[in-house]
């Protein structure tokens, strides 16, 4: 609810996602400008249902190219079961295909550690899955949290994904994970205030 009502009240990106872009070390991402947003969208991937449904899918233009952006929207709730949860509860041979895709995607090819998140891997597999069907120079992860306290909000989670990739996590920045040639890989964590719906007027 506090995403939905996010979204449908900002002009455009919600500010603190805008933010992350106008403020990028890559200085032509700074006017990434929302092209459009696609609420409980739904990424495909190999090895059967289900797919992966993101909180809200976005492509943004910018000077830097398209970005393709999924946005994960999170109160206090978790990110779902560990890797060696999902393993167990899955077919080898779906976990193989889907593993298949999904590392070479993301650029995580070696061991991944059982403890790391499932969803934040394939939520950041659906963001470059997209990149390449809409063509899009850059892929972005954005998580966007509506609770500020650490104790809660499972950001070690976060933390331990984004350090997988040799990197810092640190909140309300735009962070680059990994190049491709022309290809770049994005994440952020973003810290949102919760807003009220507007009354209805009778």
């Amino acid at each position: 609810m506090s995403a939905a009502v996010a979204w449908e009240q900002a002009s455009g990106l919600p500010p603190e996602i805008a933010a992350i872009f106008a403020n990028a070390d890559d200085v032509f991402l700074r006017d990434s400008q929302l092209a459009i947003a696609i609420p409980e969208y739904k990424v495909s991937l190999a090895g059967g249902p289900p797919a992966s449904q993101n909180d809200v899918f976005c492509l943004l233009t910018s000077a830097s190219g398209l970005i393709a952006m999924t946005v994960e929207a999170k109160s206090l709730e978790d990110f779902d079961v560990t890797l060696d949860t999902w393993k167990q509860r899955t077919s080898q041979n779906g976990v193989h295909a889907r593993l298949s895709q999904i590392q070479p995607a993301i650029g995580l090819t070696g061991h991944i550690p059982g403890n790391i998140r499932y969803q934040l891997l394939h939520r950041t597999a659906s963001a470059v899955l997209e990149s390449q069907r809409f063509h899009a120079n850059h892929s972005v992860m954005v998580v966007q949290s509506f609770v500020a306290d650490d104790s809660r909000n499972h950001f070690d989670d976060y933390r331990r994904f984004i350090e997988l990739y040799g990197k810092e996590a640190v909140k309300n920045k735009l962070i680059a994970l990994r190049q491709t040639g022309t290809h770049r890989l994005y994440s952020a964590w973003v810290t949102s205030t919760p807003v009220m719906p507007k009354p209805e007027i009778g």
